[in-house]
């Protein structure tokens, strides 16, 4: 498959929901959050928009703390990284007040616990001190979740939900498959899966077949025979 990004629904709705944000007032708030199931491309996307917005991107781990959250800040800010917290801190908000940069944390979910919550408090803190963009992207349960949190829930004011993808996103999608891939076998795709990544391995495996077999189209009959759809491919 050819290694190019695909514009989905998905990313079409983030990217928005970005720039809206942008827009906005120093002082209004200016934290967004995402959320949806697993394989809707949130990381690709959100790869991307950090690629076009020179946006910080993190992703949260059930070990992150303050400190641990303002080392990498730091690092990525191209910030000195020693000292204590506040030091570190002091240095990201001045770093940020100069010249802003978006910060998206991904996988929040690993945030969403009472002896977790005290990072999301300090991102809270930057986005109030510096007046950057702050988005946040999570599995579907992350929007529920974060209600609990009015004071934190209230500064939110974009909301983006992953929804499963839609026949136009598969029809892009396979056009950067090596082969030609038969409007029958899209239908499947489309009324069977609604995970790109699901499609993508199903793809690979697709075109290791028919590179074998001397196969330049591949409707869904073949795509049965060669038993890509369950990873049992025949030779």
């Amino acid at each position: 498959m050819k290694e190019e990004f695909v514009t989905t629904s998905n990313y079409s709705k983030l990217f928005e929901a970005v720039q809206s944000l942008k827009d906005l007032p120093r002082t209004a708030p200016k934290m967004g959050l995402g959320f949806g199931h697993f394989g809707l491309g949130k990381t690709f996307g959100l790869e991307k928009v950090a690629t076009v917005e020179n946006a910080i991107l993190l992703r949260a781990v059930q070990t992150w703390s303050k400190t641990s959250v303002l080392t990498e800040l730091c690092e990525e800010l191209g910030l000195d990284t020693t000292g204590h917290s506040p030091v570190k801190y002091k240095r990201a908000l001045e770093s940020l007040l100069s010249d802003p940069r978006i910060i998206i944390v991904d996988e929040i979910d690993a945030l969403l616990r009472s002896t977790k919550f005290e990072v999301l408090e300090m991102f809270r803190d930057i986005h109030d001190e510096s007046g950057v963009v702050v988005f946040f992207v999570g599995m579907e349960e992350s929007n529920r979740k974060l209600k609990k949190y009015k004071h934190f829930y209230s500064r939110i004011v974009e909301f983006v939900e992953f929804l499963p993808i839609c026949k136009a996103d598969i029809e892009k999608f396979c056009e950067l498959s090596e082969i030609m891939i038969e409007p029958d076998l899209l239908k499947h795709f489309w009324n069977k899966y609604k995970n790109l990544r699901q499609i993508k391995v199903m793809l690979l495996r697709l075109e290791k077949y028919c590179l074998v077999n001397e196969i330049e189209k591949c409707d869904l009959k073949t795509f049965k025979n060669s038993g890509a759809e369950y990873g049992d491919n025949k030779k």
